[in-house]
């Protein structure tokens, strides 16, 4: 059912099929979703429901196949670029590729990283996103985001955002902070330069990560670093452990690469939790390894949902 917000004229709809907003393309329905265009309209919403859950393009958002209680705050319409000589100030929801290619079309380097990742620019900022030594918070000055406590709008510096490995503040509180927009000091550099390396991410992520034709939520878990400094691979743990095919249901660690799960047809959230879950324990067992599950969930869990993701997420 269309509706319309009595505040600024939101779009709104009731008992809204999330399918096609996440990239492991779970179906799962929210009672209420709004489709917000500016930071008025995004302010409006938490006001009228502060426990709203922001989504872009779910690509490390696990959503419940029973479905989301709480108002969903779609905000792929917030996406403006704009920019001066070497900054750019985007909003939130802008998808990474096209924040990638307008910067190359300004000749402006430090977002080549982004042309791969099936992420809008609020979700890459909250989980700091990143690959090939590049990482979103590598250029960043400050964001701008609604402290939905408070209620009001504030600017937060790089400092302040404490960034670490797919991590920030955002999202160690997303029920405090909704992301509007970032700023960012990119390089000029030569288009050809930025092309090829643009070019060379994108050729690698099609050798060794799934593409979107097989629905995934990306890396599960954070890649481990011992007490000694050294750096492990959390799919090189998940292979060792003989895992790669392993299926509950239609959901399974795909084939090519341990630290992936595919929907392979029609998949639940209960079925995708007990692969992480096998992951998980079997990295545990073997190598004495607690892996750092990545992803974020929204949405009505059972209670075995609840026991798994309390495992996985050390909660």
């Amino acid at each position: 059912m269309n509706c319309t917000c009595s505040k600024n004229n939101t779009e709104f709809y009731k008992d809204f099929e999330l399918k096609n907003f996440n990239t492991l393309k779970i179906s799962s329905k929210a009672d209420l979703a709004f489709f917000v265009k500016d930071e008025a309209q995004l302010c409006s919403v938490f006001r009228m429901y502060k426990n709203a859950k922001t989504l872009g393009w779910g690509s490390n958002t696990l959503l419940s196949s029973k479905g989301v209680r709480e108002p969903v705050i779609i905000t792929r319409k917030m996406s403006e670029i704009s920019q001066r000589c070497e900054i750019m100030e985007i909003e939130a929801g802008a998808s990474a590729p096209k924040v990638a290619l307008e910067a190359y079309n300004n000749s402006l380097s430090g977002f080549e990283f982004l042309i791969g990742i099936p992420s809008t620019l609020g979700g890459a900022v909250a989980m700091n996103a990143g690959a090939h030594e590049q990482t979103i918070s590598d250029k960043l000055i400050s964001v701008r985001v609604y402290d939905i406590k408070e209620d009001k709008i504030i600017t937060l510096s790089k400092d302040e955002l404490n960034f670490s490995y797919r991590n920030s503040l955002i999202k160690q509180n997303t029920d405090r902070y909704a992301l509007i927009s970032a700023k960012f000091q990119l390089e000029k550099r030569g288009k050809e330069e930025i092309k090829k390396r643009m070019d060379e991410n994108t050729e690698f992520r099609k050798r060794v990560q799934p593409s979107l034709v097989m629905p995934n939520l990306g890396s599960v878990f954070k890649n481990p670093t011992l007490p000694d400094g050294q750096k492990l691979s959390a799919g090189m743990l998940v292979d060792k452990c003989g895992l790669k095919g392993f299926h509950v249901g239609n959901a399974g660690v795909w084939e090519r690469h341990g630290n992936f799960v595919i929907n392979y047809l029609n998949c639940t959230s209960s079925e995708y939790l007990q692969v992480l879950y096998k992951m998980y324990t079997s990295v545990k067992e073997k190598f004495n390894i607690e892996l750092e599950c990545e992803i974020m969930r929204i949405g009505e869990f059972s209670a075995q949902e609840d026991e798994i993701w309390r495992v996985i997420k050390k909660s």
